[in-house]
């Protein structure tokens, strides 16, 4: 393998794939990125078995081959290099890379090692607008589970009936659900737990807004597909629970405030509810149309209030910062609608004038 490219070209293929690569696992192979040149095309890939990741960029190609690198070292030398034409060369299992008049050399994994990527070619597929797919991945990923202990719930659903596609996410103490109608689809049936590093994954990559995302599944794994860079990973194996079940249909309360006070007297509030040994609880009350968010703990208190258009009973109720936190930030509107059922029920979030999403958060029992 001999192939002429600049730094800029390299960079961007490693910086795509090092995200895929395995930091645990006892196969050495799987901590190298594969390199391979085909005609006028360099490949990189990296996989950990669960995820892969795989983008092309162009290249000179003199000689065509292939060579797994050592991920961290080949990608920390990548980003050290000047700004010029680099030649890799191998020979053996001995990778040159040479600029300027310098030279470095590096023992290569044996390419025939590295495992291979599934063909997802003959599975249902569709296609979505990245910027359609990236919104909905922010507005639910981050309700997904950090402790896998119970793995299904470390997953986004993914879940397509006819030309509707949704995505739910829950770690049993919230949940996140967004849904869209795919465009010119023909009816399709699909329902796959997607690994929430892969989502998140998908997210950072997709970097034009413009581009077409092509989705390809089967029962086991999933491929998606845009610009030059594609990302498999598998399924997560379980059944996930019936989120229609645990979403009330009816409300006692209903109240309509806005984002930017919420989510800035919830951010003074959680200073104050910080504690080490705890989560940080504060607790919601509604009067009339007042919104009143008060905490009290060793270190001191804070109340304040914000106004509101309430429908319903007054109620109290209590709620853990960071849940509360996590949904503010990603809701773009000015304004969104919240619903009570009762002090120990959940409280469901929703966007104003937008039926296509919705938070649901459990409340905490406080003494």
């Amino acid at each position: 393998m001999k192939i002429f490219c600049s730094k800029d070209i390299l960079l961007s293929g490693v910086n795509t794939v090092q995200r895929a690569v395995s930091n645990k696992s006892t196969l050495p192979v799987l901590q190298g990125i594969l390199l391979q040149a085909e005609e006028q095309t360099l490949s990189f890939t990296a996989t950990d078995l669960e995820i892969a990741i795989h983008c092309e960029v162009p290249a000179e190609i003199e000689n065509e081959g292939s060579a797994v690198v050592p991920a961290r070292l080949f990608t920390d030398i990548v980003r050290k290099l000047p700004d010029t034409v680099i030649s890799l060369e191998l020979n053996d299992d001995v990778l040159t890379i040479s600029y300027l008049q310098s030279v470095i050399t590096l023992k290569n994994y044996d390419p025939r090692d590295f495992p291979s990527l599934p063909d997802l070619k003959e599975t249902e597929s569709f296609t979505l607008p990245t910027a359609l797919f990236k919104d909905m991945v922010r507005q639910t990923v981050f309700a997904c589970a950090a402790e896998e202990t119970r793995p299904i719930f470390t997953g986004v659903l993914l879940n397509i009936e006819d030309r509707t596609i949704r995505l739910v996410a829950t770690d049993t103490h919230r949940l996140a659900y967004r849904v869209a109608v795919i465009p010119d689809q023909e009816e399709l049936r699909f329902s796959g737990l997607i690994p929430a590093k892969a989502m998140t994954e998908i997210n950072k990559l997709i970097r034009d807004d413009d581009e077409i995302l092509h989705i390809s599944c089967n029962n086991s794994q999933i491929s998606f597909q845009f610009g030059s860079v594609s990302v498999i990973s598998r399924l997560i194996d379980g059944q996930f629970p019936n989120y229609n079940q645990v979403i009330p249909h009816n409300c006692e309360t209903k109240i309509v405030l806005a984002v930017k006070s919420l989510w800035e007297s919830v951010e003074r509030a959680s200073l104050i509810a910080r504690d080490n040994n705890s989560a940080s609880i504060i607790r919601l009350s509604i009067n009339d149309q007042i919104l009143t968010i008060d905490k009290t703990t060793e270190i001191g208190n804070i109340k304040e209030q914000i106004d509101i258009t309430k429908e319903g009973q007054d109620i109290a109720i209590s709620f853990n910062t960071k849940f509360l936190l996590d949904v503010l930030k990603i809701i773009d509107c000015e304004e969104i609608e919240v619903e009570f059922s009762g002090s120990y029920s959940p409280g469901v979030i929703r966007i104003v004038d937008n039926p296509d999403y919705l938070y649901l958060l459990l409340p905490v029992r406080t003494t």
